[in-house]
């Protein structure tokens, strides 16, 4: 399983509107200059966090995107699965999948319990853990944490 740098560029927006006063709306280039991604990217990754429902878009010369819930409880699991479907290690572990190489597979077994492992990781790091534990650059400490909260931790 990869996790891709869509999965990863979404988690990074996620934690900074999480950073972010509730109701604060980003248009893209902020958050592609905060984020350092090119912008017809992140237009991809925004868009498909807009269509699982994590962000909203606002329209108008004060538009932009916003969250459209709390994501502090929102696990890195949760994040793959809306960006890149389940994270599977090999797809021999899909319930649809039949390979039929073998009379009993040996390996799998095992690539199971690894499997098993890393969603019970996944299923433990959440957004608000994750940006607790961010440090940011001081150009970006400018534009994601608001200043009241440098050094008093995420709400």
């Amino acid at each position: 399983m990869e996790i891709t740098r869509g999965t990863l560029d979404a988690v990074y927006a996620l934690i900074y509107f999480y950073l972010k006063p509730s109701g604060h709306v980003a248009d893209l280039h902020t958050l592609s200059g905060t984020l350092d991604v090119p912008p017809s990217y992140l237009s991809k990754v925004l868009q498909q966090l807009h269509k699982s429902g994590y962000l909203t878009s606002q329209m108008g010369s004060k538009g932009g995107y916003k969250l459209t819930r709390n994501v502090e409880k929102t696990t890195m699991k949760e994040v793959v699965r809306s960006m890149q479907g389940d994270p599977l290690l090999q797809e021999c572990l899909s319930d649809h999948f039949n390979c039929g190489r073998f009379k009993k597979c040996s390996v799998l077994r095992h690539v199971k319990d690894i499997q098993e492992a890393v969603n019970q990781m996944l299923d433990q790091l959440t957004i608000g853990q994750l940006a607790a534990e961010m440090q940011f650059n001081d150009e970006q400490l400018k534009t994601i944490v608001p200043l009241s909260q440098i050094g008093f931790g995420v709400h």
